[in-house]
């Protein structure tokens, strides 16, 4: 079996982790609450970061070479993401997720943190 390195294998489950959260999130939590929780933007993000997230982890162990821009583009969405669900109190675990995949995808892609 391929060996996938160590700096790989935490991204790639950084970014599991945090497709979970915010595809899970989206179409149980945030559906059923309604109101804040599916406004377009906020429901948008969510899951535009869960798919970067799946289609990042699929470049990463078909070992493309355009896994790495892939991991800088999902870095972005998830920490869109996050400040969309900042500001929604119940929303803090789908933040804190999404920021650990940004620092993973980051850290992957070679691209330092923003500031």
């Amino acid at each position: 079996m391929h060996m996938i390195p160590k700096e790989m294998q935490a991204c790639i489950d950084a970014c599991l982790n945090c497709y979970q959260m915010c595809f899970g999130m989206a179409m149980t939590h945030c559906l059923e609450e309604g109101g804040e929780h599916v406004k377009p933007k906020h429901f948008r993000a969510m899951i535009a970061c869960a798919d970067m997230c799946r289609n990042s982890t699929q470049m990463m162990l078909m070992n493309s070479p355009l896994a790495k821009q892939m991991c800088t583009l999902c870095a972005e969405a998830c920490e869109t993401c996050a400040k969309e669900c900042d500001p929604i109190p119940d929303m803090k675990e789908c933040a804190d997720e999404c920021r650990r995949c940004a620092e993973e995808c980051r850290r992957m892609s070679g691209r330092k943190m923003a500031a």
